[in-house]
């Protein structure tokens, strides 16, 4: 398989579903501890922006999913629509908060970084476990593998050249 198509394996929907789960697992005690050492308006402002940001990736992934499609497959253009129109709301209603101010415009930094952070740390560790099992595994050795008679180091190389 191509490198890059087995890094974009990694990224599959079970590892987007548990971003998104652990995501919001996360926002709940992170906007509890803003409630206590805080305010109440940015620990709700941390939490609503959070499951903002989850919802903005969701409809993303799958506005992806109905445009990106295999050489030769239909795509469904009534879907790429609706989910185009999803993304375009979740976007306007990110402005309307933003201009009527109802949290403190920090609380929506933190709820936004929440999910950037664990998609970073969740991405890194699959790959970095896409990496240890392609080691470990057989078939990794095969490319490495040489006949009898090929040069085995720079120098035998170079007397053969």
């Amino acid at each position: 398989m191509h490198q890059s198509k087995r890094i974009i394996a990694v990224l599959n929907e079970s590892l987007l579903a548990r971003v998104r789960l652990w995501t919001i697992l996360l926002a709940l005690p992170t906007a509890g501890v803003c409630w206590l050492l805080l305010s109440g308006s940015f620990a709700l402002g941390v939490f609503l922006t959070a499951l903002w940001a989850v919802t903005g990736f969701f409809i993303l992934e799958r506005l992806l999913k109905a445009a990106v499609v295999e050489p030769g497959a239909a795509r469904n253009g009534f879907a790429v629509f609706l989910w185009l129109m999803a993304k375009l709301a979740v976007y306007g209603l990110a402005i309307w908060v933003l201009f009527s101010r109802p949290f403190p415009a920090m609380s929506h930094v933190a709820g936004l970084t929440l999910l950037i952070a664990v998609l970073t740390v969740m991405g890194a560790r699959a790959r970095s476990r896409q990496i240890r099992d392609s080691q470990q595994s057989p078939t990794a050795g095969r490319a490495e593998q040489r006949s009898d008679d090929a040069p085995t180091s720079q120098s035998e190389r170079d007397e053969d050249g």
